[in-house]
């Protein structure tokens, strides 16, 4: 292996970017590059790039106090630079860095941020990483693989310690150094780590114990507990059970009861419509009426005829009388009794006529008390409709209530002494004007049912409450808490324009202690005529709601459409505290209503009946007024042919024997017709007597009829007594269920339901008590054991974990302490032999090298060996710990090993003719040439791929120089030689030159130097360097 190539850019004085070619070696031998040039042109910033590329990180070995002191500054003219990279290419035929590349090229970058970057091969690594890869091809880092002027004499002014490092370098043991420290410091951080979960377990393991006891204590519990479930899942369902069979008998029951009331029910409906088709008189009255009247015209036409037969007779015995004039005076009788009649007749007829007008009018009567009573059934039927409505909206509304949450409130509001004070209802505390409520309410929004109270403590109380009695969730706005909402929109500029009514806040009347609730709900919300206006106005500019109840956000979100106000909770709304009273009054006014209803349509029933009777009665007496004007009319006609008669009688007796003979027919043809109406009037006095027959019947079965009706009502009101008796027990059982299934739900967590889903058979009803003592017995015995929260389980599972986590860890560290200390001493062990051998043969060849250096002399090297010293320590966390302030348990120094070590290297300089006890005794020269010596048998036995020597020889004279220059003319055969210099000896020997000068600019620039004027090069730096 050996340097390439040296790339160097923005460091120090080389600000443009300068190429160093190095030459390959020529037949096993490595030619000598020499850096040439005047003091101060940048010569030895070349030595320092190479340390910085090589990982060097102190500022002073290259010359430098701070980072960016290596980074270009500029000059005069010119500026200066962000960045400084150097990069070196080896060549790596040989392999001796481990990787499988022909060329290895190292770059270090440094930005005057502050960031830097290490690559090899162009992949980012670190710095560590540079350091391994050098120590596998034996590059001593701070070492003698840079050898500067001022190293030479700190290579005998060291403490013996210091120079030991510098041998182990030497040796080749300098990457098992680096593994060995990495793994001191793994050491001392896994021991720091063991600490650390020592610590963590002794605090961890006995809390461990404690949550071992209490989930021994909580599976103690879950025993007892499932037991308890048990028992009660038995105990309960058997008793639930026993309800239920006791429940399906009565339904039983109760369906047999039904099934009679509806047959009895239907019996009774029965008897009640053959009455009521009875009770109708229309087609009866017309049928007597049709009677009567064919009755009165048989009668009337019967007696016409044997009035005329009478007449005819009397006539007839008028001819027949010899004096005709004894007849006159009973004609004139006659005449008289009809007048008399006559008078009679007229006053019957007007007495019929004024009975038919009373009869009339008490069938008009009964008819408007009648239609009276139809118009109370609707009034009564309209009243008990707006009834149920109220009550179908009352349940509405407390479903309603229920659904939107209202119950938490109303539960608040009921129990409002427990907590503190509770002012109301955000809808109870404001006054809105009719016209404005749907706009407001709309911006109030869920607001409205919420509750305002007086500090946070009562909210926190009230909370507790509704939580511990399941009562749902409620808003509370404590008044010393809330604040007023700030105005972020331009709202102010928009009041007073077209369509704008002002703000919502302004339009509501409220207590001004409420002003920052009030203000927190509406802000500046704005009150518009409709979405127009609020388009007019400007969607966006401020939170707009419209008359009609359409909200337009500040954000631009639009919300509207239709709204059902019903069950809605408005301002001014009151939380009914006594809806299970109103529901109930409104059902008991509906019941009483509809008794009403029933005595009312009884009492119509009984009106129809009464109308029908005065009605029949109204028409017969006008039959009897019809028939008495009849009697009237024919008393009429007798009398005017009596008249006619007694007028003829006084007549000549020669007119009575036509008369007579006429008189006979006309007696003989009524005859006739009188035994036909006789016929006809019996025939229908024989039809009303069949009819007056049948409606007696009728009157009896009507009678009859109603002491079934009378009969079966009673039956029905039994049956509906019965059946109330056992609805009541069925509610009775229904309401022991319901509790039963509120106290399984209270005390075992889960409804009624899923026993009889968990639970096959009941227990015999003998157990029940054993069940009760058992359930007793074990919840005395949680008592005893007492409440354990269920996180310990989770907590001792974390614990637990935690316990293992820390045993395996130290198990683990353990063995990894065990394992670090063995490579430990296998490294070290592996050093010392290396270090043996190497410092035999260094000891070896620095005598040698001593010895032709200064032409004679002796030269040593010893060991020496001592305690081991206690090395710092960094722990995880960064933290240094001094050696002096180290100590093991117990608070003694930490215990050494009972053996000697190497601990430093002493060197022994005798030049020739002298005996010499302290190296600083030796002259500058004699330290050079001794340090050189030391160096020279150092490469032999360890050459480094390439050395760069920075003007060591500048204190030789020429004669010293030449045995330098031979010494490294022998080790170029295994190593390469860059060497800074002045000496024209040294040039003379190298194979190639680089002269470095300085421009007017303050920037280095690398110049090509030939072997001829390698002279002139010399002696003008001989000069540059005398002046």
């Amino acid at each position: 292996m050996y340097l390439e190539r040296l790339e160097i850019q923005g460091f120090k004085s080389f600000a443009a970017k300068t190429v160093l070619d190095f030459l390959p070696p020529k037949d096993g031998l490595f030619s000598i590059t020499g850096v040439v040039g005047p003091n101060g042109a940048g010569k030895s910033n070349i030595t320092d790039a190479i340390r910085w590329v090589m990982g060097e990180t102190s500022m002073k070995n290259v010359r430098a106090k701070k980072n960016e002191d290596v980074i270009f500054n500029g000059s005069e003219s010119k500026g200066s630079l962000s960045a400084a990279e150097v990069t070196m290419t080896l060549d790596n035929a040989s392999g001796d860095t481990g990787l499988d590349f022909p060329e290895i090229v190292i770059t270090r970058r440094l930005y005057r941020t502050g960031e830097s970057e290490y690559l090899v091969n162009n992949n980012l690594v670190r710095l560590i990483d540079i350091h391994l890869l050098l120590a596998r091809a034996k590059f001593a880092e701070g070492a003698y693989s840079i050898v500067s002027q001022g190293m030479i004499d700190r290579l005998l002014t060291v403490t013996p310690a210091e120079r030991k490092d510098f041998f182990d370098e030497a040796c080749g043991i300098k990457e098992h150094q680096i593994k060995q420290h990495q793994a001191a410091l793994k050491l001392a951080r896994t021991e720091e780590n063991i600490k650390q979960a020592e610590t963590l377990l002794a605090e961890v393991e006995p809390r461990l114990k404690i949550l071992h006891k209490q989930v021994k204590k909580l599976d103690q519990r879950h025993d007892v507990e499932a037991r308890l479930l048990g028992t009660q899942e038995q105990y309960y369902y058997t008793i639930y059970h026993r309800n239920k069979i006791e429940i399906d008998a009565i339904k039983s029951n109760l369906t047999v009861v039904e099934t009679r009331y509806r047959a009895t029910f239907a019996e009774l409906e029965n008897i009640q419509t053959e009455l009521s088709e009875l009770a109708r008189g229309s087609s009866r009255q017309e049928v007597f009426d049709e009677l009567q009247v064919r009755y009165q015209e048989a009668i009337r036409a019967k007696n016409e005829v044997e009035r005329e037969l009478v007449i005819i007779e009397g006539q007839m015995q008028t001819q027949y009388s010899q004096s005709g004039q004894q007849n006159i005076g009973w004609l004139e009788g006659k005449v008289t009794e009809l007048k008399q009649n006559e008078d009679r007749l007229t006053a019957q007829a007007s007495a019929a006529a004024a009975e038919v007008r009373r009869r009339e009018e008490a069938a008009e009567t009964a008819k408007k008390q009648s239609e009276n009573l139809g118009v109370e059934a609707t009034q009564i039927r309209l009243k008990i409709s707006r009834l149920q409505g109220e009550l179908m909206k009352d349940q509405s509304e407390q479903s309603y209530r229920e659904l939107s949450g209202l119950t938490a409130v109303k539960a608040v509001l009921e129990a409002r002494n427990k907590f503190g004070k509770v002012h109301g209802l955000v809808a109870e505390l404001g006054d809105v004007p009719e016209e404005y409520r749907l706009a407001l309410e709309v911006a109030a929004g869920s607001h409205l049912s919420s509750i305002v109270v007086e500090n946070e403590e009562v909210a926190r109380l009230a909370i507790s409450y509704l939580r511990e009695n399941r009562f749902g969730v409620a808003t509370f706005l404590p008044l010393n808490k809330i604040q007023p909402r700030p105005n972020y929109s331009d709202g102010e500029s928009l009041l007073g324009q077209s369509g704008m009514f002002g703000k919502a806040i302004d339009l509501i009347k409220f207590d001004d202690k409420f002003d920052a609730i009030f203000s927190m709900i509406f802000g500046d919300t704005l009150v518009v005529t409709d979405l127009k206006a609020a388009e007019r106005l400007g969607i966006g500019r401020a939170r707009m709601v419209t008359l009609e109840g359409d909200l337009v956000e500040r954000c631009g979100i639009m919300r509207g459409g239709w709204r059902n106000k019903r069950n809605a909770l408005g301002f001014s709304s009151k939380i009914s505290l006594s809806s299970q009273d109103r529901l109930a009054e409104l059902q008991q006014a509906i019941v009483l209503e509809t008794h009403n209803m029933a005595d009312i349509e009884r009492q119509i029933e009984q009106a129809k009946s009464k109308l029908v009777d005065l009605t029949i009665e109204a028409k017969t007496s006008a039959h009897q007024a019809t028939a008495t004007q009849s009697e009237f009319e024919a008393n009429k006609r007798e009398l005017a042919r009596l008249e006619h008669e007694l007028k003829l009688v006084k007549a000549s007796p020669e007119e009575y024997g036509e008369q007579l003979t006429a008189l006979a027919e006309k007696k003989e043809d009524f005859e006739k017709q009188k035994g036909a109406r006789a016929k006809a009037a019996a025939k229908i006095a024989a039809e009303i007597e069949q009819y007056n027959r049948k409606e007696e019947e009728k009157k009896q079965r009507v009678f009859s009829l109603q002491v079934s009706m009378q009969k079966k009502q009673d039956e029905v009101n039994r049956i509906l007594s019965e059946r109330n008796d056992w609805r009541v027990e069925t509610a009775k059982l229904e309401t022991k269920q319901e509790d039963l299934a509120q106290e399984v739900l209270n005390d075992m967590k889960v409804s009624i339901h899923s026993l009889t889903e968990r639970v096959a058979t009941p227990v015999d009803a003998g157990q029940l008590e054993s069940l009760a003592k058992e359930i007793e017995n074990l919840k005395y015995q949680l008592s005893l054991i007492g409440g354990i929260d269920e996180e310990v389980v989770e907590e001792y599972g974390a614990t637990k974990e935690k316990y293992d986590f820390l045993t395996s860890q130290l198990a683990d560290l353990g063995k990894a302490t065990g394992d670090l200390q063995k490579m430990i001493e296998e490294l070290d062990e592996l050093m010392k032999k290396r270090r043996s051998v190497a410092f035999k043969k260094i000891r070896k060849d620095f005598s040698r090298y001593f010895a032709i250096l200064f032409d004679g002399g002796n030269a040593d090297l010893e060991e020496i060996y001592g305690e081991p010293p206690v090395e710092e320590i960094v722990l995880p966390d960064g933290t240094i710990v001094p050696a002096e302030e180290q100590t093991a348990e117990g608070g003694e120094a930490p215990k050494r090993k009972n053996e000697k070590i190497l601990t430093g290297i002493e060197v022994i300089a005798n030049p020739p003719g002298k005996k010499v006890k302290y190296l600083n005794m030796l002259s500058g020269g004699e330290r050079t040439l001794t340090s050189i010596a030391l160096i020279s048998a150092i490469l032999f036995h360890n050459p480094s791929p390439f050395v760069v020597l920075d003007e060591v020889e500048a204190a030789l004279d020429e004669a010293n120089t030449l045995r330098f220059v031979k010494i490294l003319s022998e080790l170029s055969t295994h190593c390469q030689f860059i060497v800074v210099t002045h000496n024209r000896v040294t040039m003379h020997a190298a194979g190639s030159l680089y002269g470095v000068v300085m421009g007017a600019d303050g920037v280095s620039k690398l110049l090509s130097v030939t072997m001829a004027d390698a002279p002139q090069y010399a002696e003008a730096m001989t000069v540059d360097k005398t002046a």
